[in-house]
């Protein structure tokens, strides 16, 4: 189940998003001889508000779990990199490369100040914070204080080929740093 009335798909200024996900897997071509149903439950919900003069903040939380003794970790959840419109369970994070933080669930928030200084240019703060591991919700652990952050800072124009976004950023905890450049739209 869906619900967007964000004014704009990479730089909302104001709307409310909701996305939430269940997939139930029953059979499988069993390969191995040992699977197990399962279901995968996911949901994203957010906001973005303007404030001041060329001003917005967007705020998300997000989260999902493995639901089942299956141990197929194909479609576990993996957090990191940069990205709008991706696959299966793969989340994007600030501050850790592609597919570095695996977990069969999580938990993540973001926020981002968006500041449109000129006409379809953004200048944009980023910041976001994640538990990631196995059984999260059964152990407790994902109401603790996040494990994973990470942080950004980006420029955005809204080109006559679809958004044109760079952004730098870092984690405190990995050490680590990158560039991520996106151009054109998603599909």
């Amino acid at each position: 189940m869906t619900f967007d009335s964000y004014d704009d798909k990479y730089f909302p200024s104001k709307g409310l998003y909701f996305d939430g996900d269940f997939h139930f897997y029953v059979f499988s071509s069993d390969f191995n001889n040992n699977f197990k149903e399962f279901s995968i439950a996911k949901a994203k919900i957010g906001t973005a508000v303007p404030f001041l003069n060329k001003f917005s903040f967007n705020v998300e939380a997000e989260g999902g779990f493995k639901l089942g003794t299956s141990n197929v970790s194909t479609f576990d959840f993996v957090l990191g990199g940069f990205g709008t419109n991706l696959i299966n369970n793969f989340t994007p994070f600030f501050g850790y490369d592609f597919l570095a933080l695996p977990g069969n669930s999580f938990v993540k928030a973001y926020g981002r100040l968006d500041y449109e200084f000129t006409p379809k240019n953004h200048l944009m703060l980023t910041a976001n914070y994640a538990n990631v591991d196995d059984d999260l919700f059964r152990t407790g652990e994902w109401f603790t204080l996040p494990s994973y952050s990470g942080y950004g800072i980006g420029y955005g124009w809204e080109s006559f080929v679809g958004p044109m976004q760079m952004h730098y950023s870092w984690s405190p905890e990995g050490k680590s740093n990158s560039f991520f450049f996106s151009l054109g739209y998603w599909f």
